[in-house]
């Protein structure tokens, strides 16, 4: 559904996400590809809690990672523009990598040089009022839904801003859409739940502070994590 659904649409996403006049467009658009894979494949989508719907405040928004589902799911529930900061490889698979070509960010971690341009260029995008996703794990764990420790770029970053953070829980992805490449990977139609909390309000310079905010949004992220769902 996504491969065949993504080259039907690409001429569109071709020139829309070429030019940061139709960015917004693009998202849009987007949007409604997400909805309507996930509704042909069978997945709903159950949200627990309010989600941000503030034009005149910049959020970033880091959710656990557990499964592709993930990125859908943000797609279809977030309704105000945003962008991602992903790794670089995502830029290396064909015909997907239109969306990080322009519109979406990249970041090399091996190169301290690159990362830090792609940290200004998502600087440059949340003063310009987007909304920014980083799955603070860096990557689907394995052990998924037993998350991996965070990394400080999300949180870097909201202190420097003094931006908001809005964790995300995404309960079952992981049951609903295994992270495997193998044809045995487990799949399967269902409910994902999907619990927005409660935006954490950075205010302080305190280098302390880094860790604190990292820990705290990780406990908040981990308090709704329930591994007795099925499918």
């Amino acid at each position: 559904m996504v491969a065949i659904s993504i080259l039907l649409l690409y001429p569109i996403y071709f020139v829309w996400l070429q030019n940061e006049r139709h960015f917004k467009k693009g998202f849009n658009l987007i949007r409604k590809h997400a909805k309507f894979i996930l509704f042909c494949v069978g997945i709903r989508i159950k949200v627990i809690g309010s989600i941000p719907d503030d034009d005149n405040t910049s959020y970033i928004i880091c959710p656990n990672h557990s499964s592709y589902l993930d990125i859908l799911i943000l797609y279809a529930v977030f309704p105000n523009y945003f962008i991602f900061l992903g790794k670089k490889e995502l830029g290396k698979v064909p015909v997907f990598n239109i969306f990080f070509k322009k519109m979406n960010i990249l970041v090399d971690r091996k190169n301290a040089k690159a990362a830090h341009q792609s940290i200004v260029k998502a600087t440059e995008a949340m003063e310009k009022g987007s909304n920014l996703v980083i799955f603070p794990e860096g990557t689907i764990p394995h052990t998924a839904p037993k998350m991996k420790p965070f990394k400080n770029g999300a949180f870097r970053l909201a202190r420097q801003l003094k931006m908001p953070i809005v964790p995300i829980t995404f309960v079952n992805n992981w049951k609903l859409l295994e992270d495997s490449m193998q044809w045995t990977a487990k799949s399967c139609p269902g409910i994902s739940k999907v619990y927005i909390h409660s935006p954490i309000i950075v205010n302080s310079d305190e280098p302390q502070d880094l860790l604190t905010l990292r820990e705290q949004t990780r406990a908040v992220i981990q308090s709704k994590l329930d591994t007795t769902d099925e499918c």
